[in-house]
């Protein structure tokens, strides 16, 4: 298996979960802590910081959390009120579109 990059924008993930969702595939989600876009527009600190950003993996309907643990609906996971950073495919290893 290798990862497929997926052309997205920078909207929370909520616009396009039902989406990904449907696909009913594997997907590595990452997204933007911070829920202000004020922040994510703004100047980086002076240490050059400006946002923690996480990463999950989508499982058909479900997102699991490998910092936490968790399994959540999709539906209901907070990353949903993110913007979003990048999102991976999980294709097969002979996939023409993979990295």
């Amino acid at each position: 298996m290798k990862l497929a990059y997926c052309p997205t924008d920078v909207r929370k993930l909520k616009h396009y979960m039902d989406e990904l969702v449907a696909l009913d595939d594997l997907f590595t989600l990452s997204y933007y802590t911070t829920t202000n876009p004020e922040v994510l527009l703004g100047e980086p600190d002076s240490a050059g910081w400006l946002t923690g950003s996480h990463i999950v993996l989508l499982h058909r309907g479900k997102i699991l959390d490998p910092q936490y643990g968790t399994e959540t609906e999709a539906s209901d996971h907070y990353c949903n009120d993110c913007h979003t950073k990048r999102i991976f495919r999980v294709v097969p290893a002979d996939h023409p579109r993979g990295l």
